[in-house]
């Protein structure tokens, strides 16, 4: 994990300079959670972006319920996992038809890559301190494939709507599974002056 996070570091401090930073933030949503993300990247060719994005996937229970209180006037949720992951992704994006079709329209396909850190908090504390206060942690590996496109706003901004499987196994069974493997939804929206040169 060491060594990924250098290597990261490494690629980003020897960008090339005229290589122009661009900050992204989203939301996203798959088999085992949801969550939100931030993301930067630099353009590498006319075709192809390289950079980071970092995750955070609050983890839910298929059997999870809301239940209401009628004698306190409380609620809460009932076989909550408790569970949180944030994957830390390198990732690159390969847009086939840039430069081919004639708009603002053009589909992509990203693969990333990178640590994915847990924290399994308690699911029956229903103060939120008593449920993340000494929560074991894990680290594992993790990546995600997706196929989408990226849409060019005037303002240069760049909506990206995409759709993909997340990989997120463990070495060990957390919250009964070994694994969080699914589908996952994203959109992000990314900041900055047109992608175009």
């Amino acid at each position: 994990m060491k060594k990924l996070i250098t290597i990261l570091f490494l690629l980003n401090l020897f960008s090339p300079i005229h290589s122009q930073f661009k900050r992204g933030l989203g939301f996203g949503t798959g088999t085992w959670g949801s969550g939100f993300h931030f993301s930067g990247e630099w353009q590498l060719d006319d075709d192809k972006y390289y950079g980071f994005e970092i995750r955070f996937i609050d983890i839910k229970n298929e059997e999870e319920l809301p239940v209401y209180n009628p004698y306190t006037g409380n609620s809460f949720n009932v076989g909550d996992k408790a569970l949180i992951m944030f994957p830390i992704y390198a990732k690159i994006r390969y847009l086939p038809f840039e430069g081919k079709i004639a708009n603002n329209f053009s589909p992509f396909i990203e693969l990333k890559l990178g640590p994915n850190f847990a924290i399994d908090g308690d699911g029956d504390a229903r103060r939120f301190a008593d449920r993340w206060k000494g929560a074991p942690s894990h680290t594992s590996y993790g990546g995600q494939i997706v196929m989408g496109a990226a849409f060019l706003q005037m303002s240069g901004a760049v909506i990206s709507p995409s759709i993909g499987y997340e990989f997120l196994p463990f070495g060990q069974s957390i919250d009964g599974r070994r694994s969080y493997d699914g589908t996952t939804i994203n959109v992000t929206f990314t900041f900055g002056n047109s992608r175009r040169k």
